[in-house]
């Protein structure tokens, strides 16, 4: 199966599909004022508590929260894919901004500045500009978003927070950017009164969580076939079209695809290769994904430090906080590529779903450095 050559069809097809429950559920006006009401009494009890652990403790989503300070700071946006590609489109006009992307146990937060997309011959964003390789460097899955707003708020030391939020169909953040410079206010202002939607209602409209994925048994998944279709892969991003094409999930083929392509690590050992990656000065590629966005930070980390219940790099442009109790497990993957092996680092929660994931940063037609390969190398087996 040659995966370079699949069709166009395939591609639009995007990942394995997810059967969502058939209800939905709409928050009605009287339900916003209740939720307003509950919400405001959780935040004097917690005033720290981030707005996705105060949905999950209220029963609603974190959309929802947010829907209900609408005409108090909060001001709707149009929705729609276009309407969302059309506000990511100006983003470089704001100047410096901070982009973070989440999903349940990683946060990555990176400051940064945008430049305005440049397309080449065949229609591409070139690497450096746009959201593609760039500080703020992104990868879209608009399909299922359905909610933005602007949220202007009290923040810390006294200033004000401005900042663009955008939620899937179940109401979970996909990804959020926040001004972070004085001079782009009237800028963020202009963007907020030109997307803004005509109908100001805190009522929102949410899908129930989707059903997990049943995995296929192990004794249906044609092995030999997935092998050989690993063989001929020459570029990572053809490993999810061969997901697809199997049918099978990620973990599933990391599972049957042998020990010389992938084997499981401790949870423990995302500390040691980021303390690693710190203390040799190893650029790496942090990759932090949810069904609606991918985060990407490229470059080397420094200051790596536990709190609590997370494990964090805090580095004045770039923050990655991971929920130590969240990752269950990880494995180390080495998949053919043209310019050699690729060696990734992927952890896990102990539900299948991926947390992080890790790659040396290379230069482009360059192998990965021999540094990275020994980090990885020293890695507790499972």
């Amino acid at each position: 199966m040659n995966y370079k050559k699949l069709s166009a069809l395939l591609l639009a097809a995007g990942v394995i599909s997810i059967a969502a429950c058939s209800t939905n559920s709409t928050t009605s006006a009287s339900q916003s004022s209740d939720l307003a009401d509950r919400w405001s009494a959780l935040r004097t009890a917690e005033p720290k508590i981030h707005p996705r652990d105060a949905a999950q403790k209220l029963g609603v989503s974190e959309a929802e929260l947010v829907a209900t300070n609408v005409g108090k700071g909060v001001t709707r946006l149009r929705d729609g894919a276009a309407a969302y590609k059309a506000v990511y489109d100006q983003l470089h006009e704001l100047g410096q901004i901070k982009a973070i992307t989440r999903n349940d146990n990683a946060v990555l937060e990176r400051v940064g500045t945008v430049t305005k997309a440049r397309l080449n011959s065949e229609g591409r964003v070139i690497p450096g500009t746009g959201f593609a390789g760039g500080p703020i460097d992104l990868r879209f899955g608009t399909d299922n978003w359905r909610s933005a707003f602007a949220v202007v708020q009290p923040g810390r030391e006294g200033k004000v927070s401005r900042s663009l939020q955008f939620f899937d169909v179940h109401g979970n953040a996909v990804n959020k950017i926040y001004l972070d410079n004085e001079a782009g206010v009237a800028v963020f202002d202009k963007l907020v009164a030109d997307f803004k939607a005509p109908d100001q209602f805190a009522a929102l409209k949410v899908d129930r969580a989707p059903t997990k994925i049943v995995r296929k048994p192990n004794g249906e998944v044609d092995v030999k076939e997935l092998r050989a279709s690993w063989d001929e892969l020459t570029d990572v991003h053809e490993f999810p079209r061969l997901l697809k094409d199997l049918g099978i999930t990620r973990e599933q083929a990391l599972d049957l695809i042998g020990k010389d392509a992938a084997y499981r690590i401790n949870a423990q050992s995302v500390q040691t290769l980021l303390n690693s990656a710190s203390s040799q000065a190893q650029p790496i590629m942090v990759f932090v994904s949810n069904p609606g966005m991918t985060q990407i930070f490229s470059g080397t980390v420094k200051k790596v430090k536990a709190t609590d219940e997370w494990f964090n790099v805090l580095d004045p442009d770039f923050n990655l906080h991971l929920r130590t109790a969240g990752i269950d497990h990880g494995w180390v993957v080495k998949r053919p590529a043209k310019d050699g092996v690729i060696t990734s680092v992927e952890f896990y929660d102990a539900n299948g779903e991926q947390v992080v994931n890790f790659f040396s940063r290379r230069d482009r037609n360059k192998e990965e450095s021999a540094l990275w390969r020994s980090i990885v190398a020293s890695l507790a087996r499972v």
